[in-house]
């Protein structure tokens, strides 16, 4: 059997993961995420299972194609599932503040190019994530009676979040932008990873004992995550 054709050419990345393959769709491949010693015939007929919704997720990202971003007065950051208006100012120091109407970027008199304004933002997401979030994994850790040996905070570029045999539990920093309720299912899931290392119907059942709308959650995340990338 053949692969089916698509407008992107489709790549697998094999990993220590357990169970079902992902399937990624960005803007350059159609990425799988399998566990070593997948077979090629496997893949394959994965693709064909899920041909229509790969080439609908591929039409709605072509149709939708954002721009990049400037980062500049006009443009809107997204937090915990809400938008807020940017507002660039000039002053002595970079930095950025979020305040009730929205959010001020303050830049130096040498800082006018887009990478540099990015990558101030992208430094705020980080440190708010790493003061937001180890609470909010404990709350849900003592909720579980799930608790990771550590945790770790970056902006991942092809997951949401990780669970290792050791109990490391990560989180993708671009998660802040999401609703509050999908972070807490990313959070759940992982800690159920502590159970079982795959994505098996017991597996699923556990992450449904504590987030039973994981199904809308996890489409939130395939049909809107690409618009947390600050890129």
């Amino acid at each position: 059997m053949q692969a089916p054709r698509f407008s992107l050419p489709w790549r697998v990345r094999y990993t220590r993961r357990r169970g079902s393959i992902a399937i990624k769709v960005t803007d350059s491949e159609i990425r799988l995420l399998a566990p070593q010693g997948t077979a090629q015939k496997t893949l394959v007929e994965l693709l064909h299972k899920r041909a229509d919704w790969i080439e609908q997720t591929l039409a709605r990202r072509q149709h939708q194609a954002p721009t990049l971003p400037n980062y500049q007065s006009g443009e809107a950051l997204a937090l915990e599932g809400r938008h807020y208006p940017l507002q660039v100012s000039h002053g002595t120091s970079a930095a950025l503040r979020l305040h009730p109407t929205g959010f001020e970027l303050t830049l130096p008199g040498d800082c006018h190019d887009r990478e540099s304004r990015r990558d101030l933002i992208r430094s705020w997401y980080q440190q708010e994530a790493q003061a937001r979030w180890p609470a909010r994994v404990d709350a849900w850790a003592q909720h579980t009676g799930l608790r990771p040996s550590s945790l770790k905070i970056r902006p991942y570029k092809s997951r949401w979040g990780s669970c290792t045999r050791q109990g490391r539990v990560s989180l993708n920093t671009l998660l802040l932008g999401a609703p509050e309720a999908v972070l807490d299912y990313v959070i759940v899931h992982e800690l159920c990873h502590l159970v079982h290392l795959n994505h098996s119907p017991a597996f699923w059942e556990l992450v449904s004992t504590y987030c039973p709308d994981w199904k809308r959650h996890r489409r939130w995340l395939r049909e809107e995550g690409h618009r947390l990338e600050l890129r």
